[in-house]
Parts: C-alpha cells; sequence; structure tokens
C-alpha cells in the first residue's frame, strides 16, 4: 500500500497487498483486516492528518504549502511514551489537499509535530535520533537545539531567505481511536495546527546628523538571550546556571550591509528630489538576524546590544550605542486592531518578522523612540 510517499519507521511496517487478501477484506472477513494491520494493508485504519499554519497574523489563513518544506509527526501512546513516526520530506506538502496517512489501532494517542527538522539542509539540531529499535523514548526526551559556534555565538540561517519558506515549526494533536472508527481501510480525517518558532529580526540605524555617510562595518550588532534550546513541549531548556533567561549565548547577524534610500537636503528635510542642488541620498546601517522562539518570561534579560567598532569607551571597550530589552520593545507593538490576540506571548508566537529603527545623532542614540514594525515606540529611560 503506497502511504504517500510516507516515510515510516517505528513499530509499523510497510508490507505488500496480495490480491486474494483484498478480496478478503471486501468480502468482510474483519479478521483478516485485524491480522494484517501491523503490515501496512488495505485493511489498516486510523487517521488522515492535514497540517495547518494559521498560527501567525493573518488568521485563517494556512500558510503550510508555502513555508513548511519537512514535516515528521512523532506518535507517543498516553503516558508520553514514543511508539514510532512518519515523515514527508518531498514537494508533495505544497498541495493544499495534501493528508498524511497514519494506521493506528484503537486507543488513544499524542500526536507531536515538526516541521523544518528532517529536511536535508535542516538549520536547527533534533534530538533524539529515533529509529525502529528505540526503547524507552518519550517526549522528555525531545530537545531542538540552535547550533552555535564554540564561543556560544549563532549566526545561523534559520530560514529561506531566497524561497522565504523554511524555519521551526510545532503542534501537538491528542485523539482517540474507537473501536467504531475501525472499519477496514477507513481513514478519518485529523487537523494539527501549527505555530512557527523562528524569528527574523531586522535592524536599521540611521544617522541624522550625516545622513548619508553612515557604514554598517562601523558597528557590531548582538542579540542575547536563552532560547537557543527547546523541549519537546515547546519550552526553552536553559543553559545557564545563572537563572532562567539569563544564558551566556548571543546571536550575531546572518548579514550586514549599506541600504539608500530617498533623499534629503542640507538641512536635513526628506523627500528632496535627486539630482536638485545639495540633495544627498540616505544611507542606513543594516543588521538582519534569525533567532529561536520569543518568550515573554525573557523580557527582563533579552537584550539587542550595539556597539561602536571604532570608538572606544573609559574601560578601552567598544563604545556602547544601544542596549534595549528587546521582547519589551517588541510585544509593546500589539496595533489597535490585534485586540483578538489573548496575551503578548500569542503575539510574539504569531508574528514572525521584525523591523527595528533607531535614530543615531552623532553616532549617539537619539533616545525617543523606536519605530518597530511601522508602529513609534515612546522609549522610556528607566525601562532600559
Amino acid at each position: 500500500m503506497k502511504i504517500n510517499s510516507v516515510k515510516i519507521s517505528g513499530m509499523l511496517r510497510k508490507g505488500r497487498v496480495l490480491p486474494l487478501l483484498g478480496m478478503l477484506c471486501l468480502g468482510g472477513m474483519l479478521t483478516s483486516c485485524e491480522a494484517l494491520f501491523d503490515d501496512m494493508s488495505d485493511c489498516s485504519s486510523g487517521i488522515r492528518l492535514a497540517f495547518n499554519y494559521d498560527y501567525h497574523m493573518e488568521p485563517g489563513a494556512n500558510a503550510f504549502m508555502s513555508n513548511v518544506d519537512c514535516v515528521t509527526v512523532y506518535v507517543f501512546d498516553t503516558d508520553l511514551n514514543y511508539l514510532t513516526q512518519f515523515t514527508e520530506t518531498s514537494d508533495i506538502l505544497k498541495n493544499e489537499n495534501y493528508r498524511m496517512d497514519i494506521p493506528l489501532n484503537p486507543g488513544s494517542y499524542h500526536l507531536v509535530v515538526y516541521g523544518g527538522t528532517t529536511c536535508d539542509d535542516a538549520s536547527v539540531e533534533f534530538t533524539p535520533n529515533w529509529t525502529s529499535t528505540s526503547t524507552g523514548g518519550h517526549k522528555d526526551h525531545i530537545l531542538v537545539n540552535v547550533p552555535t559556534d564554540a564561543d556560544g555565538v549563532s549566526n545561523k540561517q534559520l530560514h529561506d531567505v531566497d524561497a522565504r519558506t523554511g524555519g521551526l515549526f510545532y503542534g501537538t494533536l491528542d485523539l482517540t481511536i474507537t473501536d467504531r472508527d475501525f472499519t477496514a481501510g477507513t481513514y478519518r480525517e485529523e487537523t494539527v495546527h501549527l505555530m512557527k518558532d523562528t524569528n527574523t529580526i531586522q535592524v536599521f540605524l540611521q544617522e541624522l546628523a550625516n545622513p548619508d555617510q553612515i557604514d554598517h562595518a562601523d558597528y557590531n550588532f548582538t542579540i542575547r538571550d536563552d532560547n537557543f534550546t527547546l523541549d519537546g513541549y515547546n519550552n526553552p531548556v536553559y543553559t545557564s546556571t545563572r537563572g532562567a533567561g539569563e544564558g551566556t549565548k548571543c546571536y550575531k547577524p546572518i548579514a550586514k550591509e549599506n541600504r539608500l534610500m530617498g533623499y534629503v537636503d542640507n538641512t536635513g528635510r526628506e523627500g528632496t528630489v535627486a539630482g536638485t542642488d545639495e540633495s544627498r541620498q540616505v544611507q542606513m546601517a543594516y543588521a538582519e538576524f534569525s533567532t529561536s522562539r520569543l518568550l515573554t518570561q525573557h523580557m527582563a534579560t533579552s537584550r539587542l546590544i550595539v556597539t561602536s567598532a571604532k570608538d572606544v569607551d573609559d574601560n578601552g571597550n567598544e563604545k556602547e550605542i544601544i542596549n534595549i530589552p528587546l521582547i519589551t520593545y517588541l510585544a509593546m507593538t500589539r496595533g489597535y486592531g490585534d485586540n483578538w490576540i489573548k496575551s503578548d506571548q500569542e503575539y510574539l508566537d504569531r508574528q514572525s518578522r521584525w523591523s527595528l529603527m533607531f535614530f543615531l545623532q552623532r553616532n549617539v542614540w537619539v533616545k525617543a523612540r523606536i519605530v518597530v514594525n511601522s508602529w513609534v515606540v515612546r522609549v522610556d529611560p528607566v525601562n532600559l
């Protein structure tokens, strides 16, 4: 029986179906069907699983087909002991009608679903690597890790920049298969809803005094957080003994460049037409990060830090230009039309692309406002 190119491992096996056995099943001999269940015959029953990535800022729109390149379903019993797994990595995932057939005996099950962990070029590390001979596996053993170098630094691209796809996706589903569901060859349709755990964070610097002279090479950008490892419940596993969220690891940009936009005249007024007298093209220093899941419990510890590579402080260290509680300001950008979002954590989970703009005056941050996703956030110096 062909199961939509699903690669199967675990206690269930794919077998061959002989014409005579198929006739026996059609003849109503349920005992024969049950005996062949473990051989994945046409008599098997279970669920036909649909995947829905609608936990984003446009609710109701399923973006699974355009975002997820590989998916794996881990099957556990009600005590969260590992039973088996099913993986799909082909282009069939781009078909909105795709369903994964998962044969299951009557009983209760817990499914954990990951997108992005089993692709050929997966950007995260998933452990353990369960196989058909695994024993004693449990949901508590799952770890999903963002790789870092020996210094605890990640500049790993967690998404496909060109295709605008990829990243890490997570979902769970509890279900029960009853004897009434167990009709030979019958698959009950179920849907698992996924959320995205990876984020793209863009940082722009604009110099007001000399809007055409800023250079990204003059600045170093860092995000400090302790969200590099997530467990099977999608919660952080802390890597520091200093306290929750106070990790020593950090993100560095996956890309840095200068970006040109618009023109100003000699008074700094924007909107000047190109080619006119005294017009200058505005240049911005740009950095882009890929990060793991953003968590409200890290509001006090997650920091965005920008330092000057050409200026030093009294201690001989790079001069600090910006140091803010990143998640605090991201969470503040919920719009007036976003009242349907129940919490700051839901907002952080639904939103996966962030853009922050800072204005400098002679290499000093003008601490009046930050523009985040087109929202102007007034800065309270006490909170910094």
